[in-house]
């Protein structure tokens, strides 16, 4: 069972802790050669199988087993006697490979008089093939130059095949590509040449489409979201100004004075909302009633920004016009949520305007409330009188 390549070389380089500040690390184990660096020329004997990686690597001596090579430039310049795996940009395999050639890379060249023993699996941009292949060949290439005999089959993906003078396919020939392309009869008889033509992937028309449809599919639920809380605050609203006009003519003439004291009074009302939770959770008992709190200081902040939002756009249109029918308030109501939404959009600063808006809103609800209690208590203490004198002792 073989390691993968860049395992391998992992172990490798983990091994020669004395070589980290040199330009190339090697090592020898087993009989076989491992070497990486910058520029490596793997020139020892090899006994094994070689392991080369690095900048620009290349084989100087010939491999007996198999050579790993990976690099920017990679030149397989002498006889290997099994197989031969090389990645890199460039790939150039100028000696004999008495086994399977595995190599990818932007350009790929088999170059030499020696047959491939076994098959080529090669992977390109360009992918050159002026070697002789036993085997049969599966290549994966822009552009393939085809300039000897492959006694397989060959199976091709790509755009385009150049047959030179020397091509010859004695098996199969799969091509599956865009056009067409033409066969000569010197390179294998038309009854074994078999085309598929297929459309190359359009990559960039589709990660559009794909962010086209991302962005469709999240934009238009946050949209029927928005409209549905806007409709839904709007109605509540349109509810109070129709069904309580005392009520609101109270909060109306409250906000119009002191504006300051209503955001402190609004900062002690919404302290005293959130503090309900954690004060039913610490008494125990009081654990039941936790969702029903959580839901009352949820309607009660939804009321304090709804009036908020009301009477700050009730105070801003009443400088321009004046707001004396019921229609002309639901209207103000409409338009200061489209508004505070928007403003609400805004990134850092939006949540802070809501907030305003919700503690502005939860003062004036909480001065109403404090002035009609004061007035309850008031009358109260009036009605009770003086207290009666304690009876002399005895």
């Amino acid at each position: 069972m073989r390691l993968p390549l860049s395992l391998l070389l992992a172990v490798v380089l983990a091994t020669l802790p004395a070589a980290a500040g040199a330009e190339e690390a090697r090592l020898s184990f087993g009989g076989d050669q491992y070497a990486a660096g910058q520029t490596v020329v793997l020139q020892s004997p090899v006994a094994g199988d070689a392991f080369v990686a690095g900048g620009d690597v290349s084989l100087g001596a010939p491999v007996p087993g198999d050579a790993h090579m990976a690099g920017f430039d990679v030149d397989a310049d002498t006889p290997i006697a099994e197989d031969l795996y090389a990645f890199g940009f460039s790939v150039n395999v100028t000696g004999g490979v008495g086994g399977n050639v595995t190599a990818a890379g932007n350009t790929v060249t088999l170059r030499f008089a020696a047959p491939v023993g076994g098959n080529a699996r090669l992977a390109g941009q360009s992918v050159t093939v002026a070697a002789p292949i036993e085997g049969s060949a599966l290549i994966s290439a822009q552009t393939l130059t085809l300039d000897g005999p492959i006694g397989g089959d060959l199976n091709f993906f790509g755009e385009s095949i150049s047959f030179a003078p020397g091509a010859r396919v004695d098996g199969t020939l799969t091509i599956q590509a865009p056009k067409e392309i033409a066969v000569p009869a010197s390179v294998a008889a038309a009854e074994r040449v078999t085309f598929t033509q297929f459309a190359p992937p359009d990559y960039m028309g589709e990660a559009g489409r794909t962010a086209a449809d991302t962005v469709a599919r999240r934009l238009w639920p946050a949209v029927w979201i928005a409209v549905a809380g806007w409709l839904l605050l709007l109605l509540v609203g349109a509810a109070f100004i129709a069904l309580m006009p005392r009520g609101l003519g109270k909060l109306e003439t409250v906000s119009q004075t002191r504006p300051f004291r209503k955001f402190g009074l609004g900062i002690l009302a919404l302290a005293s909302l959130l503090g309900l939770v954690p004060v039913f959770v610490l008494t125990l008992v009081g654990l039941l009633a936790v969702p029903i709190v959580a839901i009352f200081v949820g309607i009660a902040c939804l009321f304090g920004y709804l009036a908020g939002v009301y009477l700050a756009g009730l105070r801003i249109a009443g400088a321009f016009v004046a707001i004396d029918s019921n229609l002309k308030r639901v209207a103000v109501l409409a338009i200061a949520l489209l508004a505070a939404g928007a403003l609400g959009a805004i990134p850092l600063l939006g949540w802070l305007l809501s907030l305003l808006l919700l503690v502005f809103g939860l003062g004036v609800i909480a001065a109403v409330l404090m002035v009609r209690w004061s007035r309850a208590d008031a009358a109260r203490l009036q009605a009770q009188g003086p207290p009666a004198s304690a009876a002399p002792a005895p």
